[in-house]
């Protein structure tokens, strides 16, 4: 019997599992089939979609089917599997199949006010539908023939994070630039309240927390086999782990010592690392703790690697919104959380991004919503970009009905509105983080859109760079920003070699034009700067100009 592990990806309110990222629910099932002592099989949706018999079996095989993309997100490479992908593989496999993930409760899409497909619609297809812990139904399934939905214990959740790691080297995007999402603890502070209307974190029940040490030593597992990027996710808020009052306040304080052994631990066993980023933050968590929450932002600036971010759950700065749907924080507490971590993570790092800035999150088509929530959201957007503070991302996006069912009044609106975003803040915030000529470096290009090749580098939330000519994808590049879009910027090469880069390239440097860049084209070879400022027509234009290039003959 083989089992084959097909990761249709992950997209969740913690976690991420979309290429280059990969989730450690896949990691979890490796370990546990392992663990029985069975084969398995890993393969990507991606993989499948190029070549369907990648996913063949025979009468006795098991077939288990991740699928979790219930965050929409826009996607350069990887895809989350769809429902008629799903219905096809299911179909088409001899053996036994299995739905897991959060499409096996939530169902398939659901977004801009579609409804989601339920999973009961491929009841037909389907032999069993793990709701819970994946890893835990394929054990049992393997172990004793029959299985019923369970989590995990404590001492699995130790075990096949190991096992599973040697995963890592089936997946397509390994060694780079394959990032190995790490788990530290499961659910949502603020369960006993019931959360947020709209996520499912808090149905998880009280958080239940992983220990620095097992963390740590599937990091090490991980780092042996040749992981170097890693990303502290698939957690409802990074500040609030192992915190100190959980239960008692949704505002517990933050363990300093346990995140601090934690990347450290990370550091230290993972010596060759090229990323260590984190993901989500609560800002009512963080303003209520100024001292532990500054503590520990420093301590992600010393042990992380720049272009980190804190996605910040501001979901709605309207106070009725916030109220109806019981959101986590308020605009203030949001705008502490902006100014604490400008201040101490602002500065650029190595890599040309800032070390570590606030991402905000804003959804719409809550309970409460009127038109006024729209300018609500636009103004406190507007007051961080007036303060001079830097938001590395803004994503915005409509509810979707994962726990109950929500009214979504202003579609229209909300496009004009977001667009007016788009143009009015991240245009000039993006500016302000990323000047002219601030070069990015270790850019990882994967696609190619007519002559235009665009990349991004690794790590959480990445700035998309497109580069105006073709360059060889799979590859990395160090990069100067020429232009901004509302979301990207436009990149050459740096440095730029002036006698072999080709004419686009040369157009798109400040200043130069395709006039320019043709005068340059044809006084090639150039022996150095004084002759490139002679070979031009405007001094101020050319010196601008040298910032980016270089003279190899």
């Amino acid at each position: 019997m083989r089992v084959i592990i097909l990761d249709g990806y992950v997209d969740e309110p913690a976690c991420l599992g979309v290429p280059p990222y990969i989730s450690p629910y896949v990691r979890y099932i490796a370990g546990a089939v392992k663990d029985v002592g069975a084969e398995y099989r890993y393969v990507t949706v991606d993989q499948w979609r190029k070549n369907p018999s990648a996913v063949s079996g025979e009468p006795g095989d098991i077939a288990i089917i991740l699928a979790g993309a219930i965050v929409p997100g826009k996607y350069i490479r990887g895809m989350p599997i769809s429902f008629r992908e799903t219905s096809c593989i299911a179909q088409n496999f001899l053996g036994k199949k299995i739905l897991a993930g959060a499409c096996a409760s939530y169902g398939f899409g659901g977004t801009g006010g579609r409804e989601p497909i339920s999973p009961e619609a491929l009841k037909n297809d389907i032999d069993f539908f793990a709701k819970l812990d994946a890893d835990a139904f394929i054990y049992d399934l393997l172990k004793e023939g029959s299985a019923d939905n369970r989590r995990r214990t404590p001492e699995e959740w130790k075990r096949w994070p190991i096992l599973g790691a040697e995963l890592v080297r089936q997946h397509p995007d390994f060694p780079q630039p394959l990032i190995v999402e790490l788990e530290t603890y499961r659910g949502c502070i603020r369960w006993c309240s019931g959360g947020c209307s709209f996520c499912m974190e808090p149905l998880f029940g009280e958080p239940v927390f992983r220990q620095p040490e097992d963390v740590v030593a599937e990091a090490e597992a991980l780092a042996k086999l040749g992981a170097v990027n890693f990303r502290i996710g698939a957690q409802s808020c990074f500040f609030s782990y192992l915190a100190k009052g959980v239960g008692e306040t949704e505002t517990p304080v933050p363990n300093v010592d346990a995140i601090s052994k934690l990347l450290k631990g990370i550091r230290k066993v993972a010596p060759a690392l090229k990323v260590l980023h984190i993901d989500n933050a609560n800002p009512a968590v963080i303003a209520a703790n100024p001292k532990e929450s500054e503590e520990i932002a420093k301590l992600v600036v010393e042990y992380g690697t720049p272009g980190n971010v804190a996605a910040l759950g501001m979901e709605s700065a309207d106070p009725a919104v916030a109220k109806a749907n019981n959101l986590n924080a308020t605009a203030g507490d949001v705008m502490f959380a902006v100014e604490m971590l400008n201040r101490i993570g602002g500065a650029r790092g190595e890599n040309g991004m800032p070390h570590f800035l606030p991402g905000i999150n804003i959804i719409h088509g809550l309970e409460g919503e009127t038109k006024e929530t729209y300018e609500m959201n636009f103004q406190f957007l507007k007051s961080v970009l007036d303060k001079g503070l830097m938001l590395r991302r803004i994503n915005i996006r409509q509810v979707m009905p994962l726990r109950m069912e929500f009214d979504i009044k202003y579609h229209n609106l909300f496009v004009k509105y977001k667009e007016k975003i788009r143009e009015e803040i991240d245009r000039p915030m993006l500016k302000r983080m990323l000047p002219e000529g601030t070069v990015l470096r270790d850019v990882y290009f994967e696609m190619r859109d007519g002559k235009t090749t665009f990349g991004r580098q690794i790590g959480t939330y990445p700035l998309l760079v497109g580069v105006p000519y073709e360059i060889p994808v799979e590859s990395f590049a160090d990069c100067a920003i020429v232009s901004h879009g509302l979301r990207s910027v436009t990149a050459v090469e740096y440095p730029l070699d002036a006698n072999n880069a080709p004419l686009s390239a040369l157009a798109a440097l400040p200043g130069i034009g395709e006039k320019r860049a043709m005068r340059i084209f044809r006084a090639r070879p150039i022996a150095g700067k004084e002759e490139f400022i002679r070979c031009m027509d405007d001094e101020n234009v050319a010196k601008n100009a040298l910032r980016f290039l270089k003279f190899n003959s």
